[in-house]
């Protein structure tokens, strides 16, 4: 008889451990669905005047040095490598210029890649020019053995890229954007905390808070703020008082004061701004022009089989000295102009839009067609 309450107590609290794992697991996927907006809806689409540039696979982000009329573009082809096979280890991306002080329809790609590295497979890039001219180009970089570094590289004229330094350190766990701050400084996200596959898959699905940013100097660095979900786009105010990270799977912009002697950081504002956020472009004025991922499932059908339309926005945000300010939404478009964008770059009234996976970048009016989403506290 007691062997039969033993039994039957042992069934219920099995069956009490799987409804509670079967909960749990509910939970976080409802949740997971619903920060990368599964089940976000498009009202309405807010179109722009937009051309488009032919371009390579993946030129993911831009950068606009406005003094020489120059968009540096940062492309590899991320499907090719991702789909593994012969050759794929051999996969080199490269740097493009556009020289923008033709005509806008004759605008075009032009590469500037270095001989080295060798191993090249560019992803976040920023420009840094000093007092005296001198321009050098911070780029991500993750070779095919799966480390991760920052190449350095000093521009010369018309755009040309001379290789000068490479960056490693363990700090850089699988990173995503760089800003750079002087000839040998930058901060760099690491969107997640874990640098296998499985474990960065384990963060998305939980939403953990293990993404972080790290400022270098010199040859050293530190991790300088972090508690990040998806940390992804880093940028600063024009006068460098402020720095702007964008948190992907919060939806969120995370804004610091900064010390411009030290580069340390602290809390200034968190922005909700409803949408998964990407790269971040800093006009002269202050504004912020964001690339963003209204559904971040659509996203990953797209990363997975380039039928798959993968909604793109793009976000202007005006922010205030004392906190807050006002957002707008200048594109919305269901994945038909271009799928994935991921960042926006403003130049003269123009927007240069360009996607994770797309061989082409939009060019888009600033001001063809806006909806106000609010301000911002």
């Amino acid at each position: 008889m007691s062997g039969t309450k033993e039994k039957s107590a042992a069934l219920r609290w099995a069956v009490y451990a799987a409804v509670i794992i079967v909960a749990a697991a509910s939970f976080f996927t409802i949740r997971f669905l619903t920060s990368a907006g599964m089940f976000t809806s498009f009202r309405e689409e807010i179109t722009a005047d937009c051309s488009t540039i032919e371009a390579v696979p993946g030129p993911e982000d831009i950068v606009i040095d406005r003094e020489r009329a120059l968009a540096f573009v940062s492309a590899v082809d991320r499907r090719k490598i991702a789909a593994g096979g012969p050759g794929s280890q051999a996969i080199r991306g490269g740097i493009y210029v556009i020289d923008l002080s033709e005509a806008s329809d004759a605008w075009a790609l032009r590469p500037v890649t270095a001989l080295e590295p060798a191993d090249f497979r560019p992803h976040g890039i920023d420009l840094y020019v000093s007092e005296e001219g001198q321009r050098f180009l911070f780029v991500v970089n993750h070779p095919s053995d799966g480390t991760h570094d920052v190449e350095i590289f000093e521009v010369l004229e018309g755009g040309l890229l001379e290789h000068r330094r490479t960056v490693s350190s363990e700090l850089f766990i699988h990173p995503n954007d760089v800003h750079a701050v002087g000839p040998d400084a930058f901060y760099l996200t690491n969107d997640h905390g874990s640098s296998s596959n499985f474990g960065r898959l384990l963060e998305d699905f939980f939403l953990a808070d293990r993404g972080n940013l790290v400022y270098w100097e010199g040859d050293e660095g530190r991790v300088v703020a972090d508690g990040f979900t998806y940390a992804n786009g880093v940028n600063s105010s024009p006068d460098g008082t402020k720095l702007y990270v964008a948190e992907t799977l919060d939806m969120t912009l995370r804004i610091f004061t900064r010390d411009i002697e030290t580069g340390a950081l602290e809390p200034f504002e968190t922005v909700y701004l409803g949408t998964g956020i990407d790269n971040i472009d800093v006009q002269e004025d202050g504004r912020l022009l964001i690339g963003a991922h209204p559904s971040l499932t659509d996203f990953l059908a797209h990363a997975n089989d380039p039928a798959e339309l993968s909604p793109s926005q793009i976000v202007e945000m005006t922010p205030r000295p004392g906190g807050g300010g006002e957002a707008r939404t200048l594109l919305l478009d269901k994945g038909d102009l271009l799928s994935g964008l991921a960042t926006a770059a403003g130049y003269n009234g123009l927007m240069l839009a360009s996607g994770v996976f797309e061989p082409k970048i939009l060019v888009c009016a600033q001001e063809s067609a806006a909806a106000e989403t609010g301000e911002t506290e």
